[in-house]
């Protein structure tokens, strides 16, 4: 069985490439949101910034 770390990092990958792939904006951005909370669950710490940059989705 693998461990949590790993899944997590496998789903956020998964996700990375369905943004990559994706045709629409709104399911671009959610496969990014997505993909930045399993970061967050594998590696601890605050990704969303990252994701955010990576998706042009910018908070003001």
């Amino acid at each position: 069985m693998r461990d949590d770390k790993a899944y997590y990092h496998a789903r956020a990958e998964a996700e990375l490439r369905m943004a990559r792939t994706s045709t629409e904006a709104s399911a671009t951005k959610a496969h990014y949101t997505l993909a930045g909370y399993y970061l967050d669950r594998a590696f601890g710490g605050d990704h969303r910034g990252h994701v955010e940059r990576l998706s042009g989705v910018a908070r003001i």
